[in-house]
């Protein structure tokens, strides 16, 4: 083993990845490079800058492509840390194992994994999970395993999640997969899938999905339907596929409904179920109609289109109208 007290500096040029020319540089204060047996070993302070990435470790392993002698991966060891700068953006990771592929362009961090997207020094995005592959060349991201993801306002949890970037390091989309969850002060949406377009600024979820928001007093409306998709720049969801609604002691069932939110306020003021729908409160009065608007505060209901209305006093009555207005 060669010792030098000095920095080490190994630079492998002219290495052909991509069709470009990428450069090396290695640093460390212990270095093994056995060529016979394709591996090379550093210790104390490693410091390793491929292209416009940089890895720190304790301890790093160095695997060697036999035909062509050249580094294929690296292996950071004793919680690495690894940043990609560009202007005002920064781009971190941190975990217990980072491997970077040379070839692939690939880094992949293992075990209490943490990526952190900084602007102007402030964090837009952070990602934690057991396991994290980002691509330096789609610029995709991909968690998988107790994925926790802190974006803009909005928190998401799943079980693998991607998390797509542009060169700039700023996100576009946001993927979660299995037991996808997004929380946003007291409210929540779930499914099996939800995906998150910037550009569009909607939120689009399918498979058993349910939406949960909390208001002050304690009220909760409850939205559970096959798909929804939530539209931020119009504050509107859009339920569809056997929809089912829980307000208060209303529940409400119907092929279709539109909840209004209140962009001050983030709670929903009006909720419109189009289709034949049916209303019912505490189990026993209820109103069917084609179309139903339902005013959350005050509580208020239109129905219009062949009306049925049941309401339970000492007497039942069975009406039926093509139109009514009332307040349970």
């Amino acid at each position: 083993m060669k010792k030098m007290n000095l920095k080490l500096f190994i630079v492998f040029a002219m290495l052909m990845l991509a069709g470009g020319v990428l450069a090396i540089t290695i640093e460390s204060k212990e270095q093994d490079i056995q060529l016979d047996k394709n591996k090379g070993y550093f210790k104390g302070n490693v410091k390793v800058q491929v292209g416009d990435v940089v890895v720190e470790s304790p301890r790093a392993d160095l695997d060697i492509e036999p035909a062509t002698k050249k580094p294929s991966l690296a292996t950071f060891f004793d919680k690495p840390y690894a940043k990609q700068i560009k202007g005002n953006k920064k781009h971190e990771v941190k975990a217990d194992i980072i491997e970077v592929s040379l070839i692939k362009k690939i880094i992949t961090a293992k075990g209490n994994t943490q990526t952190n997207v900084l602007e102007d020094k402030k964090p837009t995005i952070i990602i934690t999970a057991d396991e994290q592959e980002y691509d330096t060349n789609t610029h995709l991201m991909k968690a998988t395993g107790s994925v926790v993801i802190n974006y803009e306002d909005m928190t998401a949890t799943s079980d693998t999640g991607y998390a797509l970037m542009d060169k700039q390091g700023d996100v576009h989309n946001i993927k979660l997969v299995s037991h996808a969850t997004i929380k946003q002060d007291k409210s929540f949406i779930k499914g099996d899938l939800i995906q998150y377009s910037k550009q569009k600024q909607d939120i689009t979820v399918s498979g058993n999905t349910m939406s949960d928001v909390t208001f002050e007093n304690g009220d909760r409306v409850i939205v559970t339907a096959r798909n929804q998709q939530y539209d931020r720049r119009s504050s509107m969801i859009m339920a569809n596929g056997t929809v089912n609604v829980k307000y208060a002691d209303y529940v409400a069932v119907g092929p279709k409904a539109l909840v209004y939110i209140n962009k001050q306020t983030n709670k929903p003021e009006k909720i419109v179920f189009q289709g034949r729908s049916k209303i019912t409160q505490k189990n026993v009065n209820s109103v069917e109609a084609d179309r139903i608007i339902m005013i959350v505060n005050p509580k208020k209901f239109e129905a219009t289109g062949h009306v049925k209305t049941i309401i339970e006093q000492d007497t039942s009555s069975d009406k039926q109208n093509d139109k009514m207005e009332f307040s349970l």
